[in-house]
């Protein structure tokens, strides 16, 4: 990348935090993701795999449910963004192609008002920490300055996730940076209960999850507080149980 582009993408990162009256972080780099490529938001994912993701910054409440919203139905373009290792750009989600590559997805609360979704993996050789996202609420690509721009926020987010100095409990060995949260803590929690509950793997027990937050239209992480607070029992028949 020239120099020149990324020593201003970089001035505008610190120029954010200097705002904050603090020191730089990943969500800066996000914030400044969103302004460089005229998106209507944009959100930052530590992940160490798919199915594994934490929510670090979302520039407003639509971003923070489109992030969730992949999370809940367990496809989307920054799944496929942290697999590949290679940027996913959808200019237009109503696209044929689109609803077969993501059919949870592309039915799901009408795209949660997003018609254009770009997916950029935060990646050097083969470390993979997260992802940055973005979205817009028209359909369009984003032009080569743009598209350019973003590259470069999305490699100063992994140097500054790469440079946190402590580890995130349970996601082995993702970084701690300003804005992250332990919020999916309870989807694991109930990951693991029904687990134990349905005596399958992992994997298939967060995939009931996600099947039973998709058939309610809720969100997994409601769904995994019910079954944590034992409401809620996917051996029962999904049937709901009093609290207490």
């Amino acid at each position: 990348m020239p120099e020149a582009r990324r020593a201003r993408v970089w001035g505008l990162v610190a120029e954010r935090a200097r705002a904050r009256r603090a020191a730089v972080s990943a969500a800066d780099a996000c914030e400044v993701a969103a302004v460089v490529s005229g998106a209507d938001g944009a959100w930052l994912t530590a992940m160490s795999d798919p199915g594994r993701r934490v929510l670090m910054h979302a520039t407003g409440a639509r971003a923070m449910e489109l992030e969730e919203l992949q999370f809940t139905v367990g496809e989307g373009p920054c799944a496929d963004a942290f697999t590949s290792g290679v940027p996913v750009l959808v200019p237009d989600l109503e696209a044929v192609g689109v609803r077969g590559r993501w059919p949870g997805l592309t039915v799901a609360d009408g795209h949660a008002g997003a018609s254009a979704l770009f997916a950029f993996p935060l990646a050097q050789g083969a470390i993979r920490v997260g992802v940055l996202g973005l979205y817009r609420a028209t359909a369009g690509p984003l032009g080569p300055e743009e598209l350019a721009d973003v590259l470069v926020c999305a490699d100063t987010a992994l140097l500054l996730l790469l440079g946190a100095r402590s580890a995130a409990p349970g996601l082995d060995g993702l970084p701690d940076g300003d804005g992250w949260r332990g919020h999916r803590a309870p989807v694991y929690q109930a990951t693991g209960m029904v687990s134990v509950q349905r005596g399958v793997g992992l994997e298939e027990a967060l995939a009931l999850l996600r099947a039973y937050a998709f058939a309610h239209d809720l969100p997994l992480g409601e769904v995994a507080a019910r079954v944590v607070g034992r409401r809620l029992r996917l051996d029962l028949g999904n049937a709901e149980e009093p609290a207490g």
